[in-house]
């Protein structure tokens, strides 16, 4: 008896694999989504349609269509995928709150660590400390000290985003007392750039293909570059981690399907995305967006997730951030 249920047990188990490696081999089976968490027109969005675009035609011309679902910072979106079949025909495409939310919030309405399944980064994008050319620091040594001396304010395109806690983060590393560094909540990049340029506000952690243009018409002064490298077009201002090694902040697009998708379809996906990203198709539409084209594995996407939330979790609590 024992024998015929391994038996059993082991046809199954061959069967299920087989239905898998054809879905693969046969998808997508119909229309995919591609959920963007903000509405139509926003730099993301017009990431995803070049995106789906090229997807479609790597497909076959099988539908891909941009389903935009703004809301609750981004979280009304990625629940709608969250609770989608697991079968790869609805991906979202997230951003930095993906990873930032679960470290400002207990009462999502998904689990970040389980309810989804990495499948490649799609592109990057570097992030600038900018001043009012009236503010008198030039450096981030400058900027530190003047802040440990007096209440200095600073802002970014919202509250609880990747400019925000890149601030805070920022203060932490550089020991700036709490009350001295603190983030002015704006909605969206422009009317905060308004008031940095104007000097309501001396500071701000922006993404630099926002403020580039700013910067080099001299209504905006550069102090440094928020991420890992210095940046396009600014060779000879140096990077924040120059100043404190480690310091790195980017945005970024990445993939995510359902949690409990099948492996081959995630491997063909990430492929086949990965491959569009790195075409000449998509180099060529999005070489203005100021973005960097970028693939990688769905395992190492899921290991860099990992880290990000855990880096994010002890930015938010030693800041005392919480979801509002």
């Amino acid at each position: 008896m024992r024998i015929v249920q391994w038996i059993a047990l082991a046809v199954a188990a061959f069967a299920a694999s087989a239905a898998h490696a054809q879905s693969a081999a046969e998808f997508p089976a119909g229309t995919v989504r591609l959920v963007v968490p903000f509405a139509a027109g926003g730099p993301t969005d017009v990431v995803a349609r070049i995106l789906g675009e090229l997807l479609s035609a790597r497909w076959g011309g099988k539908p891909v269509v941009i389903e935009n679902r703004p809301g609750a910072g981004t979280i009304v979106a990625t629940s709608a995928v969250a609770k989608s079949l697991p079968d790869g025909h609805s991906l979202l495409v997230a951003t930095n709150s993906l990873l930032i939310n679960p470290a400002i919030s207990h009462s999502l309405p998904y689990d970040t660590a389980k309810d989804f399944a990495p499948i490649t980064m799609i592109a990057t994008q570097p992030v600038a400390l900018v001043a009012s050319k009236s503010f008198a620091p030039n450096t981030v040594a400058e900027v530190v000290a003047e802040a440990k001396r007096e209440a200095t304010n600073y802002t970014s395109p919202g509250p609880r985003g990747v400019g925000h806690f890149a601030g805070e983060m920022l203060k932490q590393r550089a020991g700036i007392p709490m009350g001295n560094f603190t983030h002015i909540n704006y909605n969206g990049s422009a009317p905060a750039l308004t008031d940095v340029i104007v000097g309501r506000v001396p500071l701000m952690f922006d993404i630099w293909h926002s403020s580039r243009r700013h910067v080099e018409s001299g209504a905006l002064k550069l102090i440094a570059s928020a991420s890992g490298e210095r940046l396009p077009g600014a060779p000879n201002v140096p990077t924040i981690a120059e100043a404190f090694p480690g310091f790195e902040v980017m945005a970024f697009n990445a993939i995510v399907a359902q949690g409990g998708t099948p492996a081959p379809i995630v491997d063909k996906l990430s492929a086949d995305i990965r491959a569009v990203v790195a075409s000449e198709a998509f180099l060529e539409r999005t070489k203005n967006l100021g973005i960097n084209a970028y693939g990688n594995t769905p395992a190492e996407l899921s290991a860099w997730m990992t880290r990000e939330i855990a880096r994010w979790k002890d930015v938010a609590q030693a800041a005392n951030i919480k979801a509002e």
